[in-house]
């Protein structure tokens, strides 16, 4: 290990360093010193060119003398203006990758006191607190003032007045003493990369370090190792917590960068979305599970969800998300569950949750008092905040609370979580694809009852889903014979191959794995989510998802007002955001035909499963929009209105049995009557004042 020169002749050094690498960042650190900037950032790498011994001793040997050094440097430098860099700072970043680890990746005892860099994602953060650097003491007997330092450790008072020599009392002079803002950051090793349960840093920042990053953000801190002694009680152990003391913090602006891609497989990735292997999708779609029989369609759905779209920003802060949501429902044993857990798999930036016992907080974010922030408020992030630039996947969406359900909206729909409480007020990023599994309220398909009345959801939370796929356990003989197949086939295949077995072509007949890996598969997601967001490829392919459109909306004319809405324009988005996303899987930089003929295919299959009024069969907006299609809507007015009709000629309410005969006289089947009086008195619109009576009194 180099060993630092002399301090005179090191500072010199280094004010030539500056000079040389960055005469005009010092310009711009003096012209804005010290309102608006505090700071010289310098590269590890300038400093290595620079003179090597420096950087080892930068690094390895004591940080914070020789960033003392840099710091005196700093203030004997010869600036462009006369401006005293009295308090300013030298900040290091982009320390060598060999010297930059997530949480618990590295040995604490090896590399305490040294300059590392840790990269994670911030879980928890506290609010900005004031630490007392220097403490001006004022002895309450004669009035004269002592100036004393702190340390981090604890609160260093007089021993005595240096007036009266006195033993006190003091108090603190407030105006005289000196503070400077901190924070304090939990830093944990991101989804993707972490083995189980992330491992997480604790890492303290000061002055313009502050409020640098927040809950969610995916950044690299270097700083100095540190050691912190615990105690029992007020006895020390021999139990020490590593944390970093933060020198400068960089926010990573993807979230893809740290992919770890060999030339070989980049390649190789390339060439499967060139389609030389097959058809790109069909090929992605086939590697996300080979245990899970046919739904083609649903999971070419999920991969480009996992890809997703593009991000359109506008002036004035406005903007269309690029993530679109997937929401698969249906009966049990139908595989929705397991296509939601290779999502989670295979997915970047993955955050798995069950619907069972979630809350509210561990969903989205919120802020909370506990240790990690001495007692004061801490922002803790949530799954939709940890999933931020990835995806959200979610199973039993039916059984999570309905609170729970409700704090999803905001995510899904705006992107942000609005986090208002114990003083902290801030917005946290959720760009985020939501992948759910949920059954029906009955646990199973009713074949007699509309499709939208069987959520065990609001309508609200259905229509953030863009594309809703049905999953129906409908025996079938020729359909079960080749699901049975494929379970029994794919079984032995998978024990033959981990025995090495050679297969008898009777007996196995395909090869358990893919043609594409699931860690290809992953890998070929990261880099589709780096490109370029894509554009029209000419005005033919705008425009004939523009007809198609049009088409669509007007497939029942525009002269009859009572006709059903077919789709609406959030359709005509969601067509766009698999196109961009289909474009994208295949690193092309423009939508073209086979793009918007992958995403119609895709929302057209959607709106057949949830988006056609089951009693007319006709392509109905508002059966996914509202829950409810225009026939039944209709119905239901005239059984409102029936009701009320009838009520007004008997005292006691309308009988049933003549609501009923009415109805049936324009065409309502009985069914459907007792059903709408039944959601009429689960709604509160409607009361029984007695046995087999009923009376409408409204919506509040």
């Amino acid at each position: 290990m180099a060993q630092t020169q002399p301090e005179p002749d090191l500072v010199d050094r280094l004010t030539r360093f500056y000079r040389d690498y960055y005469r005009e960042e010092l310009g711009q650190l003096a012209e804005h010193y010290p309102q608006e900037q505090r700071s010289l950032t310098i590269d590890y790498d300038d400093v290595y060119q620079f003179d090597p011994a420096i950087a080892d001793d930068l690094r390895d040997g004591d940080p914070t003398q020789l960033l003392d050094y840099f710091e005196e440097a700093l203030r004997q430098v010869e600036l462009p203006v006369d401006v005293p860099l009295g308090q300013a700072h030298v900040r290091v970043r982009d320390l060598d990758a060999a010297h930059t680890y997530y949480p618990g990746a590295f040995s604490p005892s090896d590399h305490a006191r040294q300059l590392r860099g840790v990269r994670g994602e911030v879980s928890k953060a506290t609010d900005v607190y004031s630490r007392l650097e220097v403490a001006t003491f004022e002895c309450q007997r004669c009035g004269s003032t002592s100036r004393i330092p702190q340390s981090d450790d604890d609160f260093q008072e007089p021993h005595e007045c240096q007036g009266c020599e006195r033993q006190g009392p003091f108090e603190i002079n407030f105006d005289q003493s000196e503070f400077v803002d901190g924070q304090k950051l939990r830093i944990q090793t991101p989804p993707e990369e972490a083995q189980g349960e992330g491992q997480d840093m604790d890492v303290f920042v000061e002055d313009d370090l502050v409020d640098v990053a927040t809950v969610g953000d995916r950044v690299t801190v270097t700083g100095i190792v540190r050691l912190d002694q615990q105690t029992r009680g007020s006895a020390p152990t021999n139990k020490f917590e590593p944390y970093l003391e933060g020198n400068h913090i960089a926010v990573e602006e993807t979230d893809a960068q740290d992919v770890d891609i060999t030339p070989a497989q980049r390649e190789r990735i390339h060439a499967l979305a060139a389609g030389e292997e097959g058809d790109p999708l069909e090929l992605a779609a086939d590697a996300l599970t080979t245990k899970i029989y046919g739904y083609d369609t649903v999971k070419q759905a999920i991969v480009l969800a996992l890809v997703g779209g593009a991000r359109v920003e506008y002036p004035g802060d406005d903007f269309d998300r690029g993530e679109f949501h997937v929401l698969l429902i249906g009966d049990p044993s139908t595989g929705k569950s397991k296509l939601v857990d290779r999502a989670e798999a295979v997915g970047w930036r993955s955050v798995g949750v069950s619907g069972t016992g979630a809350t509210v907080a561990g969903v989205t974010a919120t802020a909370i008092q506990d240790d990690f922030g001495d007692g004061s408020w801490t922002l803790d992030a949530g799954a939709a905040v940890k999933a931020h630039r990835g995806v959200l996947a979610i199973d039993e969406l039916d059984d999570m609370p309905a609170e729970v359900r409700s704090a999803l909206l905001e995510p899904m729909s705006k992107q942000t979580i609005h986090i208002t409480k114990g003083g902290i007020n801030t917005h946290l990023q959720t760009r985020t694809a939501v992948v759910a599994a949920a059954n029906p309220d009955q646990d199973r398909f009713d074949p007699y009852q509309p499709i939208a009345e069987q959520f065990a959801f609001s309508s609200t939370l259905l229509s953030r889903f863009d594309l809703v796929y049905t999953f129906r356990d409908v025996p079938d003989e020729q359909q079960d014979d080749d699901v049975a197949d494929h379970v029994l086939t794919g079984r032995d295949a998978a024990k033959r191959a981990e025995r090495d077995l050679d297969g008898d072509v009777d007996v196995i007949d395909n090869d358990p794995e893919p043609p594409v890996g699931p860690d290809i598969l992953r890998k070929w997601i990261a880099l589709a989510k780096q490109q370029p967001k894509p554009v029209f490829a000419d005005a033919g392919v705008k425009d004939d998802i523009k007809e198609s459109f049009t088409n669509l909306r007007g497939l029942y004319g525009y002269d009859d007002p009572d006709d059903p809405v077919p789709v609406t324009f959030r359709t005509l988005e969601g067509i766009v955001r698999v196109a961009e996303a289909a474009a994208k899987f295949e690193f092309s930089e423009t939508i073209e035909q086979r793009h918007v003929d992958i995403a119609t295919e895709l929302v057209g299959q959607s709106m057949q499963d949830i988006g056609k009024d089951p009693e007319t069969g006709e392509l109905d907006a508002d059966v996914h929009e509202t829950g409810t299609s225009k026939s039944q809507r209709d119905r239901a007015t005239t059984i409102r209105e029936l009701i009320q009709e009838i009520a007004d000629e008997h005292e006691d309410g309308a009988p049933v049995d003549t609501v009923i005969d009415r109805a049936e006289e324009v065409g309502i089947d009985t069914s459907k009557v007792e059903h709408e009086i039944e959601k009429l008195k689960q709604n509160g619109e409607a009361v029984e004042p007695v046995t087999d009576h009923i009376r409408y009194i409204g919506r509040y």
